[in-house]
């Protein structure tokens, strides 16, 4: 006689990866319909759930590669990568890396990362709230430790550096867009921060060095650490415009001195 273990992982291979469908049977009451339908009943409504669940967490995808290639895609997901909990929300978060090796999809090479945009989009809009640093603090301290100083991002804070513009992509494939829709895929990358310090999730394109800059404070170095760093890439950087620009626009929610 069958454990109830032992069905139920028979009962998620049958539902979510279409494996062992002879054996997934045993067991199962149809309870007024054949065993084989009851089952499919509830294969179809879990495939269906899950890609719906994709497709919500990535629109910009679908709209790019269509209705029916995303059910390819999702359906072959679901299959690699069911999900592990009963709460969606991190369900997906491998969607770009499976985009990337996915063979019919690789003459879309720009397909990833945007990918990786509106899943760093669905992060930062659920990550915690947290409050912006208090300017007021800065001015307590005594400025001999200022280069010691370090900064704190906030929690929903993510990077991503991509080879193509998938900015204008993502922006261009938004509801109720007006401008210019055509993309040129020559015209190269960029680099992204993504973060929401209040209700609306932001994405600001960096430079080469801000981004370095940023990254590196998000590492925990020194103000100090982070210059001698960034100036190697451009030698007239500058700290404190960056600085202002970012706690004044709510990146920053804490600090450290680092004696």
């Amino acid at each position: 006689m069958n454990s109830l273990l032992e069905t139920q992982r028979r009962f998620t291979n049958y539902v979510l990866r279409d494996l062992g469908q002879v054996s997934a049977v045993e067991g199962i009451k149809g309870n007024g319909l054949d065993a084989k339908q009851r089952l499919a009943i509830y294969r179809n409504n879990s495939q269906l759930g899950l890609t719906e669940a994709l497709r919500d967490g990535y629109p910009v995808v679908n709209k790019l590669v269509d209705t029916d290639f995303f059910n390819h895609l999702a359906r072959n997901f679901i299959q690699r990568y069911p999900p592990k909990a009963g709460c969606l929300l991190s369900f997906g978060a491998n969607f770009a890396d499976f985009i990337a090796d996915f063979q019919p999809a690789a003459g879309l090479p720009y397909l990833p990362d945007t990918a990786r945009l509106e899943w760093f989009w669905h992060e930062a809009f659920h990550e915690a709230d947290a409050a912006a640093l208090d300017i007021a603090r800065l001015a307590l301290i005594d400025p001999i430790s200022y280069g010691n100083l370090g900064f704190s991002l906030h929690p929903s804070a993510r990077f991503l550096v991509s080879g193509f513009p998938v900015l204008k992509i993502w922006q261009t494939n938004q509801e109720g867009y007006e401008g210019y829709g055509r993309i040129n895929l020559d015209e190269g990358g960029c680099q992204l921060l993504i973060y929401r310090p209040e209700l609306e999730v932001i994405i600001a394109p960096l430079n080469e060095a801000e981004h370095l800059f940023l990254n590196l404070l998000d590492m925990k170095l020194t103000l100090t650490q982070a210059v001698e760093q960034v100036i190697t890439k451009d030698s007239i950087f500058d700290v404190q415009q960056s600085l202002q620009r970012w706690i004044t626009n709510g990146l920053f929610i804490d600090f450290f001195i680092n004696n």
